[in-house]
């Protein structure tokens, strides 16, 4: 029970942060320099558009820039450039893509469906507009639908780690442990991995109640992070279902006393536990 919410809470923020990821990855190429640089960057674009208003990186970058925190946070005004892209340049999945993620961000799922599935349409080699819409399914708790997409990303590219990823989370969700099992191994078997892999496999062995699996893998993830709190804390319920008291007080006082000296710490997961890595690794 403990183990399960911790899970959801992770699940939760994962999805905030994973379906704005493309356009946080534009908006950071052009503030690599800080927010003076992305005014200079803003006044460029629009500069361009007096010029020629159909220009489609000026539209593109500037639907980005104003949908980012930086430059405003300002999601109509977003979503006029995006669409006056897509009307111009139809022909470009990069429109479609951003627009969708944008419609995401603006819970309007059915136009961020739409949207995404025409950028997949229009760009049938990357499964970067798939993965997409397995992760806005995933955050509606459309979980079926989010294996779906999450599988015809992985038809497009079968080294993704985050629709392998995303994947093994609707399956959780769904309770079908065997199939995250399954696609872990399948992970394995292509040298793939993700962040807290082990943990995960702990959690999953502890839902099918095969506590010395579950012990095994958490102890390996402890060996690995043993400076985070999360491992500590789930191997202390771990020893405390064995009757090991003594272990387990350890661990809870060492998850205790991490969380209590590290305010980036936690007894419960983050999305940082599965996806900071990956993400750092396909920014664009």
């Amino acid at each position: 029970m403990y183990i399960r919410l911790r899970l959801l809470i992770v699940l939760n923020f994962l999805l905030l942060i994973i379906s704005g990821r493309s356009l946080i990855a534009q908006r950071d190429e052009l503030n690599s320099e800080g927010e003076n640089y992305l005014a200079d960057i803003q006044s460029f674009y629009e500069r361009i558009l007096k010029s020629d208003s159909t220009n489609y990186d000026a539209l593109t970058n500037l639907g980005v820039i104003f949908q980012s925190t930086e430059g405003g946070g300002d999601l109509k005004k977003s979503l006029s450039f995006f669409e006056k892209a897509v009307k111009l340049h139809p022909k470009k999945s990069r429109t479609y893509h951003n627009l969708g993620i944008l419609y995401s961000l603006m819970n309007q799922l059915d136009n961020a469906v739409i949207n995404l599935n025409k950028a997949a349409q229009l760009d049938t080699t990357s499964p970067n507009s798939i993965r997409q819409l397995g992760i806005i399914y995933l955050q509606n708790d459309m979980f079926s639908n989010a294996i779906e997409a999450f599988s015809r990303a992985l038809n497009r590219d079968k080294f993704d780690v985050e629709s392998r990823l995303g994947k093994s989370l609707a399956f959780w969700s769904l309770e079908e442990y065997d199939s995250v099992l399954a696609e872990i191994n399948e992970m394995q078997s292509l040298g793939l991995r993700f962040n807290r892999m082990e943990l995960l496999l702990a959690d999953v062995y502890f839902k099918k109640n095969d506590y010395d699996k579950a012990m095994k893998y958490a102890k390996l993830d402890k060996s690995e992070n043993s400076s985070q709190a999360e491992g500590h804390y789930l191997l202390g319920v771990l020893y405390k279902m064995k009757d090991e008291k003594d272990k387990a007080e350890f661990e809870f006082e060492e998850a205790f006393t991490i969380a209590s000296q590290n305010l980036n710490s936690s007894l419960t997961f983050s999305i940082n536990l599965f996806f900071e890595s990956n993400i750092k690794k396909q920014l664009e």
